[in-house]
């Protein structure tokens, strides 16, 4: 059961620092491709998030819907 459980909390500090660099570059370059865009709007349905997580998701819809951030090929 335990190798189980590290093997969960590895996926998930995984996916915060997959999640915190995709966040990083999008806001620094001001753009975000496609497939990141789609893998970022359909997580919520296959994962749960921690609070940050979710925080850093809206962020990212929220600079995209002003513009600040473009969707690219």
């Amino acid at each position: 059961m335990e190798n189980t459980t590290d093997q969960d909390l590895c996926a998930v500090r995984s996916n915060f620092c997959n999640l915190a660099e995709l966040f990083c570059n999008a806001i620094c370059t001001g753009q975000i491709t496609y497939r990141e865009w789609y893998d970022l709007m359909t997580a919520p349905f296959n994962e749960s998030f921690s609070i940050d997580d979710e925080d850093l998701i809206t962020r990212l819809i929220y600079a995209v819907r002003q513009g600040r951030v473009k969707i690219i090929e």
